[in-house]
């Protein structure tokens, strides 16, 4: 057994636990987190950003979805940890296994601060019948990192405005609107702790996460007030006082346990985004759920947001235009490995930091999105692969390239996926990207009535790739937030219909959403492609509503890796459009050579 989880086994033992649960989180329900709080990845190794982690007295299990089960399977390998690949047929979630493997009158420790409330209200109620013990004040993981002395300290940054210009509504408006809310609820204290939604509703950012330009603070407010809890050194003073005008108080990031804690009166707030040492303050002092409207809120992109959201992707466009270009124009060696300008052998991490040079050139460019999947061959059936130095590989011609980036502008967040033909590929690999390429198509196509969520369309998507027997162990479409988040409540497109309800809601006019199918051939190759596009109004009759989508990535398909004699002609026709789309929007903004192989690689296809 690893020596980490050994060393927490004798700390259970020593505390009189049976039990063990670590999760992926911070304080703030976050799905990627600072270094700080990586105590699954310490104690486990798998450095995925979702998984969960359940040790016993003589074995550790570790659960994560399906798009890092080979990743799991790769860094879980020799460390005496059983992978649970949650979403397969016929493995349990943690809770279910418990409720069938659990000992009666076990006990259970875990971190109650970085554990959801949701979470905590499911495992009590599937192990209500085992007489189990909870001990939510339990950081046994934390406090064995700490001893270790590589615990990395918390790190706070500095936080700035995001002014109208591009928020588009201000923060006095924002704050009015969410007290109005609180007082037409009757609601005493509310409190929100998600960080997205907080950076939303203060129009701040920061950068106290990587590739998230959010910042660790928590919010308390009434009809009246609102206390924001930071690291108020990170804000200058005339900030704080541009926040003291909209009655917001600036308190130490650090009070906020000891604050809540002393309210006197009812305390509400969303069981779907607090922790649940939270929500153990709501349910002592007789407060409910209330679901935040700042979700839907700040799903909803007004027109500054929108406009934004045009103009990051434009500049995102030119940005993977250009590399393209350069991509598909590179020279071989005698070996068919490619070489760059300076005969240097390409791999993954050169594309990578290539890909970021072209984006560094692009206004009001930030930092990347999340970090950077470019894999090739093999790699590619790893749905969330990330190149090391031990893995980076180089590319040759005859293999199928995946790229999965996005960026930070100040106006927008991006998203997009391409595969790659280099050189010729096979009959098969065009054959699935035709299908994938068809899912996106129809998926972007379709129109849908008022009242739909994404599981109602998640099926369009994947129809051309089930009628060959395939399929993808992933969501087809999430949520994504303007200069926020890249994954972003509420809105998603998926199969799955989960007990929590903070990733489904009905499409509203303004939201974006990714469109992603894929394929992943294990030990081969993987194929994904992606766009973000906008929900809009499309028509109105005597008795529905109807929307549609209108893409806002622009930046080409893959016409090397196309067999259009397996596509309908409605599904051309959607091509053609798209493809032109792209070339209208950016040509004028490239070099000449570049113009010119854009406008080759668009051209129609019959």
């Amino acid at each position: 057994m690893k020596q980490e989880i050994a060393s927490l086994q004798e700390l259970m033992k020593q505390q009189k636990l049976d039990y063990y649960y670590v999760v992926s989180q911070d304080d703030h329900n976050s799905e990627y987190v600072a270094e700080h709080y990586r105590c699954r990845e310490y104690l486990s190794g798998f450095t995925g950003s979702a998984g969960s982690l359940l040790i016993t007295a003589n074995e550790a299990m570790l659960w994560t979805d399906g798009r890092y089960h080979l990743q799991a399977e790769q860094q879980l390998a020799g460390s005496g940890i059983t992978l649970m690949k949650y979403g397969n047929e016929g493995v349990p979630d943690v809770q279910c296994w418990l409720s069938k493997h659990g000992i009666s009158g076990g006990a259970i420790g875990y971190d109650g601060r970085t554990v959801s409330a949701q979470f905590e209200q499911r495992i009590k109620s599937c192990l209500k019948d085992k007489d189990f013990s909870f001990y939510a004040d339990c950081d046994l993981a934390g406090s064995l990192w700490q001893k270790a002395g590589v615990r990395p300290k918390l790190a706070f940054h500095k936080i700035t405005d995001y002014p109208i210009c591009y928020s588009g509504e201000s923060r006095e408006d924002k704050c009015r609107r969410f007290c109005d809310w609180i007082q037409e609820k009757g609601i005493e204290y509310y409190v929100v702790t998600e960080l997205d939604e907080i950076a939303w509703l203060m129009n701040l950012r920061g950068c106290d996460i990587a590739s998230n330009p959010v910042f660790l603070s928590y919010l308390i407010a009434s009809k009246d007030s609102i206390k924001l809890y930071v690291n108020t050194s990170a804000i200058e003073e005339e900030l704080l006082d541009m926040l003291h005008e909209c009655n917001v108080s600036a308190l130490p990031y650090d009070r906020f346990y000891q604050d809540i804690d002393e309210l006197k009166g009812a305390v509400h707030a969303d069981i779907n985004s607090v922790n649940a040492r939270v929500w153990k303050k709501v349910l002592e002092s007789g407060g409910e759920h209330f679901t935040s409207p700042i979700k839907l809120w700040k799903g909803i992109k007004n027109k500054t947001e929108i406009e934004g959201e045009r103009k990051a992707h434009l500049r995102d466009g030119v940005a993977l235009v250009n590399f393209l270009y350069w991509l598909k124009h590179l020279k071989k060696n005698r070996n068919g490995y490619f070489i760059d300008e300076q005969g240097e052998q390409v791999t993954e991490l050169l594309l990578s930091k290539r890909l970021e040079e072209e984006r560094a050139k692009q206004g009001n460019y930030m930092e990347p999105s999340f970090d950077p999947i470019v894999a090739f061959g093999e790699h590619g059936a790893i749905v969330h692969y990330s190149a090391t130095e031990e893995s980076n590989v180089p590319i040759r011609e005859g293999g199928l390239l995946l790229m999965d980036t996005g960026a930070q502008y100040l106006e927008g967040t991006t998203d997009i996926t391409r595969t790659i033909a280099l050189g010729d590929i096979t009959p098969r690999m065009k054959e699935l990207y035709t299908a994938v390429l068809c899912g996106n198509l129809e998926l972007s196509n379709v129109l849908f009535a008022k009242g739909c969520r994404g599981e109602n369309l998640d099926i369009v998507a994947r129809t051309p790739l089930w009628k060959l027997g395939y399929d993808f162990n992933h969501g087809t479409g999430h949520g994504v937030g303007c200069y926020l988040n890249v994954h972003e409540a509420p809105v998603s497109i998926r199969t799955r219909i989960y007990d929590d309800d903070r990733n489904s809601a009905e499409f509203k006019p303004g939201m974006i959403v990714s469109n992603e199918p894929g394929v992943y051939v294990n030990g081969e190759f993987g194929i994904r492609l992606e766009n973000m596009m906008l929900c809009v109004e499309k028509s109105k009759t005597d008795y529905q509503e109807f929307y549609a989508f209108e893409p806002l990535t622009l930046v080409p398909w893959d016409k090397d890796a196309l067999l259009p004699d397996e596509m309908t002609e409605q599904q051309k026709e959607w091509l053609n459009y798209y493809q032109q789309l792209v070339y209208n929007s950016l040509s004028g903004q490239l070099e000449p050579e570049v113009d010119d192989w854009l406008f080759s690689v668009t051209r129609p296809v019959h």
